[in-house]
């Protein structure tokens, strides 16, 4: 037996069983790494996890022996049988071979060698590597890890994240800590060890050099690991008490002496050049990835993360405004910052100490009061609303225009559904409520699509999101009005021929008259949109069925027409790698939202059962047996999937409920097709790449099928 074995087991933590268990597993682990062929690397992972079991199971034990100990000890002096100096709490120490041992630290450095040894065998595998860097976090071998990340860096120079981890140590470093008790090594002094920004700035310079400068990642943590540094030195400031002034300069000793101006001058304020560091770096980025507005916007982002920043978010987003001012997604950058801007200043605001009321403050509410303000004092103080004017006035695109009109109702729901009144305070003007404001901002909103009609910008996308604030503002009539006209103009549009035939749908449901019924624009737009735009028919004819099924009264010209156009939706809906989106998309128009066949097929085979039950087989035969439909269960959605088994169910619930009561064939024949709609539904879900729900649906079918099979 080992020493370190030998001594867990003299110390008690471990019993002569449990060492022999251990020595066995071993040597099993071992003769499965040392077999000569199929050599796995889930041996050697398997392995490390069994060790690092064990050695949880240990420190248990070993807090749990010291416990027992000590007392022990405290009920031994309490009954007078140990020494004074012996006595519990008194800062003696405790004897060496009661604490520590040999098999203490035995196992962390077996696991040592077992992640060796694997990275040896598999050319140090990435995922290895990330693992044995936690493995030696966790159980505080600090002095390993800067080998592991630089034997990993050398095999893997590609990997971003490897480079972001390996400097993140250099620049945090590591707390001396004590791994069997988990207390930091000199208590409250202990002091960080290893963080060096140099070591964490050339790995980092070296990452970007390797892999061409064009890793957005690196650049970003690189950036982020300054601003790191700067907050670091702001707090080494803030404990020695290092006065600075507004100017980040040191307060004069003749200064004021008050306490106010204490407060007010003391560190909080950095140098406005320790941020050049940052600066640089967001240069060299841009001047790597020029065209990439959304990279510089994650520079905002990560500015955020840390106080004191104003300045070179400014900085970034000047950037924003000369390379990308006449973008679209620029002025959407600017209008999106402007109102966060607004938005941190007015709560800021609400956190300064509230004193009396100056005269400038009293003007500005006499003023307030004396009526309604106009719409230029409207936008004063609400540089997003401004900023709104001039990107329309400098980039006259329907995309500017919908952007536009989206943050205005995006502010206008905030209004209405926010609760919390801090949380809106800054759309707020003087003597003004939420409802109030959400009115004003309609207004601007409804001057943004007058502005695009004048200057004849339209687009389908501005026309729906148009029709949808006319909804949502009680005016069907002038939105049922803009859907005919767009589509009367456009009409191999699906979108807007559906959201005209819905809004039309809703006005009957009102009692209101529409121009044209919903059933007669969605049959106009079959007749206008091509087949071969295969997402958009099927948009409009599953919408038409269900409009003609809920319209009513059922008859033979209905069934007809359902029919056919059911017969449609099974022809336009076959072929191998079909996709229900649009297939030829340009600028103006998003892509349609997945189809759910299923659930038409659903519907129209249930409004079969009401009005034409002997119709019904036909149906689900011609889904199941006679289409290609069931054979791409790979590409529909979970939704469609969930129709689906509702669609099985139905049919096996009508063969179940309609079994014949004559001869012996016919109940035979029942049974047989009984029989192939189970095997069916086994055959479609079994095809499904999922664990857990959808095998026990397959195993639930199974075994119906089973008792189908064998029932007399």
């Amino acid at each position: 037996m080992v020493a370190p074995l030998k001594d867990l087991r003299d110390r008690g933590i471990f019993s002569q069983e449990e060492i022999h268990a251990i020595v066995q597993r071993r040597r099993s682990s071992e003769m499965l790494l040392q077999r000569r062929s199929g050599i796995r690397k889930s041996d050697y992972l398997r392995y490390i996890e069994d060790e690092m079991l064990l050695e949880r199971l240990r420190k248990l034990r070993k807090q749990k022996v010291l416990s027992e100990m000590k007392d022990k000890k405290k009920e031994r002096y309490e009954n007078g049988d140990d020494d004074h100096d012996d006595a519990p709490n008194t800062g003696s120490k405790k004897h060496a071979y009661q604490t520590s041992g040999p098999g203490d630290a035995h196992i962390v450095s077996h696991l040592h060698f077992i992640y060796q040894r694997t990275l040896r065998k598999f050319n140090y595998p990435i995922d290895v590597v990330l693992n044995y860097a936690q493995f030696a976090r966790d159980f505080k071998s600090f002095h390993h890890m800067s080998r592991i990340y630089a034997e990993g860096l050398q095999r893997h120079p590609r990997e971003e994240g490897l480079w972001i981890e390996a400097a993140s140590f250099e620049f945090f470093g590591y707390v001396a800590q004590d791994y069997e008790n988990g207390s930091d090594i000199g208590g409250e002094s202990s002091t960080v060890m290893g963080s060096s920004i140099q070591n964490a700035r050339v790995l980092m310079q070296r990452g970007l050099r390797i892999n061409g400068k064009t890793s957005q990642e690196l650049w970003l943590q690189y950036f982020a690991l300054e601003l790191h540094y700067v907050q670091k030195l702001r707090g080494r400031r803030e404990i020695l008490e290092l006065g600075l002034n507004k100017e980040g300069l040191p307060v004069e000793e003749g200064g004021s002496s008050d306490a106010e101006n204490d407060e007010e001058n003391r560190g909080v304020q950095m140098p406005s050049t320790l941020l050049l560091p940052s600066q640089i770096i967001f240069k060299n980025a841009i001047k790597a990835i020029p065209d990439n507005i959304q990279f510089r916007l994650r520079f905002v982002e990560t500015c955020r993360q840390f106080p004191q920043t104003e300045q070179l978010e400014s900085c970034i987003m000047d950037s924003i405004t000369k390379d990308f001012g006449e973008s679209v997604e620029g002025w959407v950058a600017r209008i999106s910052y402007a109102d966060e801007g607004c938005r941190k200043n007015s709560s800021k605001r609400r956190k300064e100490t509230v004193g009396f009321l100056t005269a400038e403050n009293e003007e500005e509410e006499e003023e307030a009061d004396e009526g309604r303000p106009t719409k230029k004092a409207r936008k004063e103080n609400d540089p997003a609303l401004e900023l709104i004017d001039e990107a329309l006035a400098a980039v006259q695109t329907p995309a500017m225009y919908l952007e536009c009109a989206r943050f205005l109702r995006m502010r206008i729901q905030q209004l209405l559904e926010e609760t919390e009144q801090d949380e809106i305070k800054h759309l707020l003007q003087a003597n003004e409520d939420a409802v109030q404001s959400a009115q004003r901002h309609a207004e601007l909103l409804e001057g943004i699509y007058s502005s695009a009609k004048e200057n004849n910008v339209s687009s389908n996308s501005l026309t729906l999101d148009n029709a949808d604030f006319l909804l949502s503002v009680g005016l069907p009539e002038r939105a049922e009005q803009l859907l005919g006209t767009a589509c009367r103009s456009n009409l191999t549009d699906a979108r807007l021929q559906l959201r005209w035939s819905q809004v039309s749908q809703r006005m009957e449901a009102a009692g209101m008259k529409p121009s044209s019924s919903s059933v007669s624009i969605l049959r106009r737009a079959l007749r206008s949109i091509p087949m071969h735009d295969r997402a958009a028919y099927l948009m409009i004819l599953t919408e038409l069925m269900n409009q003609i099924m809920i319209m009513g009264p059922p008859s033979k010209v209905v069934d007809e027409e359902l029919k056919g156009l059911f017969q449609k939706v099974l022809l336009v809906a076959q072929g191998s790698e079909f996709s229900i989106q649009r297939e030829n998309k340009n600028e103006d128009s998003s892509e349609y939202e997945d189809q759910n066949l299923a659930a038409a097929f659903l519907s129209y085979f249930r409004y079969t059962l009401l009005n034409n039950t002997s119709a019904a087989r036909s149906i689900y035969t011609s889904i199941l047996y006679h289409s290609s439909y069931c054979k791409r269960c790979t590409e529909m959605s979970a939704v469609e999937i969930e129709s689906m088994k509702s669609f099985f169910d139905a049919c096996i619930q009508y063969e179940t409920s309609n079994k014949p009561s004559g001869s012996k064939e016919k109940k035979n024949a029942h049974k047989r097709q009984l029989c192939k709609l189970y095997e069916s539904a086994v055959s479609f879900f079994s095809s499904i790449q999922s664990d857990g729900y959808w095998r026990k649906v397959v195993d639930s079918y199974r075994k119906e099928l089973q008792r189908e099979k064998y029932s007399l």
